[in-house]
């Protein structure tokens, strides 16, 4: 029983501290140039998908095309101004931050690669635009935050704190935006847009020693729905999974 009344104490101390920093849960993304550009309705929404934003022509036949070229995921559309919200011992300026955004956006490049490389896709990867019945792929990392495992003192710290009291800002969440476009026309052929971080509870330390891990972790999952969102037929049914990072993976 002691146990169990620390845990709950614990998260309910997590939950009062984040709202006292003004963290702000996971929500619908804002819509960057990225996809304003385009002219998409960002309310719009494809139900059996698991995104906050899903839109697909339905004058286009998915099933004519055989080929997908997967661009390098840009950064060129990430929020501005943002950067503290990750500010840890880890990640004390934005130079740091913006080196730790390249190293995200590698990191799924690899993971989208892998994913419509799998025996599963309907589409074949190419690098060749210029091949016939093929559909470009383009993903813009539009916000990043990254979370803090060791302890450090804000330089100018809104509310008193103790020293050595760690930063809560660090709570991992990314957002993205995608388009997918004719690569013979260059006619927009579907968009999606999401914005994700974990649920609210007690941290685990082993789980934080790999302060990136939970961010890798949604680019991660994205690759896979996003692949699986162009095969309707192979899985009907695509569920978004709400992540839970300050908890060890159940072992399968």
């Amino acid at each position: 029983m002691p146990h169990a009344t620390h845990r709950i104490a614990a998260a309910a101390a997590l939950v009062l501290t984040l709202a006292s920093c003004g963290v702000t849960p996971p929500g619908g993304p804002v819509p960057t140039r990225f996809l304003a550009s385009t002219g998409t309705d960002m309310s719009q929404r494809i139900e059996r998908l698991p995104f906050d934003h899903s839109w697909r022509d339905p004058k286009v036949s998915i099933g004519k095309y055989k080929n997908i070229v997967v661009r390098p995921v840009t950064t060129a559309f990430l929020a501005e101004g943002k950067w503290e919200e990750s500010r840890s011992a880890e990640i004390p300026d934005e130079r740091t931050y913006k080196r730790r955004v390249r190293a995200l956006s590698k990191h799924w490049d690899k993971s989208l690669a892998k994913s419509f490389t799998s025996p599963v896709c309907v589409f074949y990867k190419t690098s060749d635009a210029g091949k016939p019945d093929t559909l470009i792929l383009e993903v813009a990392l539009t916000e990043a935050r990254f979370p803090g495992s060791k302890p450090v003192v804000a330089p100018v710290p809104a509310v008193p704190v103790k020293e050595g009291a760690p930063l809560t800002t660090g709570v991992p969440l990314c957002a993205f935006e995608a388009r997918v476009t004719d690569a013979a026309t260059g006619k927009l052929v579907s968009t999606a847009a999401d914005r994700r971080g974990p649920d609210i509870a007690v941290p685990d330390p082993k789980a934080q020693q790999a302060a990136v891990s939970p961010n890798e972790a949604i680019c991660d999952e994205w690759s896979r729905q996003l692949m699986e969102s162009s095969n309707i037929e192979l899985f009907p049914k695509v569920r978004r999974r709400w992540f839970n990072f300050f908890k060890p993976a159940a072992k399968s």
